[in-house]
């Protein structure tokens, strides 16, 4: 008896974790299933440890048109991105996407959700962009703040530097450029933490960091 009731709590406690799931910035993204660029039903969890994802999700009473899909998949192969469709019809989709009727959201390789555009889909160039703002800030983190915060952002080896592990959840971009304590140099580059930096270089980190 102990055994079932013990099997029982377990099942509900995993129904409790799932049902509290939700996309969310530096999370895992949940298990939903989405068609990719032919038309194929896949899982989120078959891109894992392959390659960054981008999925366009539209709400049940929107439309992803056949030229929306095609225009994604056009601008985001040179990029290396897989790009993802959902129609967000189900009860399950809604919960975990939130309230917001369109999402644009990008989800690495190892299926950790990096950034988050709700209440619109991206096409054409500003897709583009979304995703090489994020690759830009991805290199200059590893180049130029790894060394003190760590590949993952969960380290404060160095002085006065904190963790920034879940910080895009508790900070807007705008708070983040404060804290970061920008030095002025000219029109063009800044000083941050030591460290010279081209002005599109700092959003191009903050869009990074905000998904750690």
């Amino acid at each position: 008896m102990r055994i079932r009731i013990s099997w029982i709590r377990f099942a509900l406690l995993n129904c409790a974790l799932l049902q509290g799931a939700e996309v969310k910035l530096g999370v895992r993204a949940p298990e939903l299933d989405a068609k990719d660029c032919r038309g194929t039903a896949v899982r989120l969890a078959d891109n894992r440890q392959k390659r960054v994802a981008i999925l366009l999700a539209q709400a049940q009473g929107g439309l992803l048109t056949v030229e929306v899909r095609d225009d994604a998949c056009r601008q985001l192969e040179p990029l290396d991105v897989v790009v993802l469709f959902l129609q967000g019809n189900t009860d399950q989709d809604r919960r975990l996407l939130g309230p917001a009727r369109s999402w644009t959201i990008l989800i690495d390789s190892s299926g950790v959700v990096r950034r988050i555009l709700a209440g619109q889909v991206l096409t054409g160039s500003h897709l583009a962009v979304f995703v090489k703002v994020w690759q830009e800030g991805k290199g200059v983190f590893e180049g130029s703040c790894a060394r003190c915060h760590g590949a993952d952002g969960a380290l404060d080896i160095c002085e006065d530097v904190k963790p920034l592990v879940g910080i895009g959840n508790r900070f807007t971009a705008a708070e983040i450029r404060a804290k970061l304590r920008i030095g002025e140099l000219n029109d063009r580059e800044v000083l941050v933490r030591g460290q010279f930096l081209k002005r599109h270089e700092v959003d191009a980190v903050i869009a990074y960091i905000s998904g750690l």
